[in-house]
């Protein structure tokens, strides 16, 4: 059942985390220090995708906590405009608002520094909980995951969405400058998967969680143990490696196109795979839609802005070249 028809669920999408401001290099460069302009954007993986599943017309909420400050507001009126409900966004007047600056590339991942702030202060109420409780997919990151008393927070609501039935997305997006300590962040990311059904590392994630040298489907194989039903693994420019619980394992074959960003492309991709979950799609149709959300992304410089059909986007999914991976 498609979920924007189900009277029981108050949004169909609630997305629990970051909300920052990103200054990206208005020039493709190697490192931070060698950009000398920036252009900032509303973002954060979660902010980010909320206003991406906006944009592919579900009903969207952002659970986040934002300063009192002028970025704060920049964030609520970016967010806000892009049709995503602010109910429970919160407001901190002991943190400011938390900044990234990134460099804008188009391979590979960007530089980053992070100026925490607002972020972590999440706190839990009934207005969220019960969002929680009423959203068909919630979703949250490692990032949103690093720091107290946020994670708590989270963990709490992913507790209440997993009781009443819902499901629950985690992007495993880990960086030894988010998270210093790799045995600490294993233990609370492992914790967290027991509310997990849906996940979408990087490549990159993986080696920094279970090291070099493995195959996708072993990568895979460790997310599906602590307890993922649908793992996609984002491989760049080879494509994307899907693993279920059921057995299933596929390797897509992205298309050939112009790059002018890829920055924001990871959260192109989750909109497009979390919106065809929610219309009831398969798992191996729903990582095609996500590829071409991505592929729309990264033909374009800066995030995406504008509105998008997500019947279109399901019908040129029908377009993404597969393979069958045995086991």
């Amino acid at each position: 059942m498609n979920s924007i028809q189900n009277p029981h669920l108050k949004f169909d999408f609630l997305a629990l985390g970051e909300s920052v401001v990103d200054f990206i290099s208005s020039d493709p460069v190697a490192n931070l220090g060698e950009a000398a302009h920036f252009e900032r954007f509303a973002g954060g993986q979660v902010a980010n995708l909320a206003m991406n599943m906006a944009r592919l017309g579900n009903r969207v909420a952002l659970g986040s906590c934002v300063g009192e400050d002028g970025f704060g507001q920049l964030i609520r009126q970016k967010v806000g405009a892009a049709g995503v409900d602010l109910s429970c966004l919160q407001i901190s007047s002991e943190a400011p608002t938390t900044l990234i600056p990134v460099t804008r590339t188009t391979r590979g991942t960007p530089d980053f520094s992070v100026y925490r702030g607002a972020d972590t202060c999440l706190q839990p109420n009934e207005n969220l909980l019960d969002a929680a409780a009423h959203s068909g997919i919630v979703h949250t990151s490692a990032f949103a995951l690093s720091r107290e008393p946020a994670r708590s927070t989270i963990l709490q609501a992913l507790e209440v969405a997993r009781q009443n039935g819902q499901r629950v997305s985690l992007d495993p997006n880990f960086h030894p400058r988010i998270w210093p300590d790799v045995a600490d962040f294993k233990a609370i990311l492992q914790a967290a998967f027991r509310y997990v059904n849906i996940t979408k590392p990087s490549l990159d994630d993986c080696i920094r969680l279970f090291g070099a040298g493995f195959e996708p489907a072993e990568y895979a194989a460790h997310f599906l143990q602590w307890g993922a039903e649908i793992v996609a693994i984002s491989l760049g420019a080879e494509g994307t490696f899907l693993a279920t619980h059921t057995g299933e394992q596929y390797r897509l074959v992205p298309n050939l196109i112009s790059v002018a960003d890829v920055t924001g492309a990871g959260d192109a991709f989750w909109s497009g795979f979390l919106t065809a979950l929610l219309d009831g799609h398969s798992p191996l149709d729903a990582i095609r839609s996500g590829q071409v959300v991505a592929e729309i992304k990264i033909s374009r410089i800066g995030p995406l802005t504008a509105n998008l059909d997500r019947t279109e986007i399901f019908s040129k999914a029908q377009l993404i070249q597969y393979q069958t991976c045995h086991m």
